[in-house]
């Protein structure tokens, strides 16, 4: 068994395109997966939280998803949910009962790292509390090296497990890309040293749109100490 949190280095990083890309990559090496998304903002009213139901319109059922909170206002959690009525404890049971159920868990978080769950408790506040390994999700543009840099900054500094920066939507044409995309992996590894994985998901040309990645095919062996079936 496995578990890991993805989170980004922004919102509307594509998170859960990586977390569909895992799943995906999970399902067809014949394990087990549910995905958790334990806060969702920004749902109309009367509609499925929206990314559970993006994972649920890609997999069907060769997935078990599950959400805890469900906020109509695209805010901040701490701000959406006016009544306070998120609680840690429950999120943490949640967790350690998928973790006893399925191969993988994917736990995917709200925004970036400092996104305030509760006045008093923070995304990474609640890695913390899971104690689950990162895969910290980041976009190719200009800003991407402060934003990434920062944000493993944050969790090197609670010594937190990172598995490695997912670089998301990379160009399928590297040298017609702006010159900040093109250096943006140098300059990262320059910065970063050898050891940490940086891993890019490609901006699909596909109609409809599929997840196209460089992660290994034993990613879940390797990384996650996941049997392979």
């Amino acid at each position: 068994m496995t578990a890991i949190f993805i989170t980004g280095t922004d919102t509307g990083i594509g998170k859960t395109w990586v977390s569909l890309g895992l799943a995906e990559l999970a399902i067809h090496q014949g394990l087990s997966v549910a995905y958790y998304k334990p806060i969702q903002t920004g749902t109309p009213e009367g509609q499925p939280p929206e990314d559970p139901a993006f994972l649920n319109g890609h997999l069907g059922d060769k997935i078990s998803i599950f959400n805890r909170y469900c906020f109509v206002p695209p805010v901040t959690p701490s701000v959406a949910d006016t009544h306070q009525t998120i609680q840690l404890e429950p999120i943490l049971k949640d967790v350690s009962q998928l973790k006893q159920q399925f191969d993988v868990v994917l736990v995917e978080g709200a925004g970036g790292l400092m996104v305030p769950i509760t006045p008093d408790l923070l995304i990474i506040d609640l890695i913390q509390a899971l104690d689950l390994t990162v895969l910290l999700v980041g976009h190719c543009r200009l800003g991407g090296i402060n934003q990434a840099l920062l944000s493993i900054e944050a969790l090197q500094s609670r010594q937190l497990k990172l598995l490695g920066l997912m670089l998301n939507f990379y160009p399928q044409h590297l040298p017609e890309a702006p010159l900040a995309v093109q250096t943006l992996i140098p300059t990262l590894r320059s910065c970063l040293g050898p050891s940490l994985p940086i891993w890019t998901s490609l901006l699909s040309e596909d109609l409809p749109p599929r997840f196209q990645s460089n992660l290994p095919p034993e990613f879940f062996v390797t990384n996650c100490n996941v049997s392979q079936v």
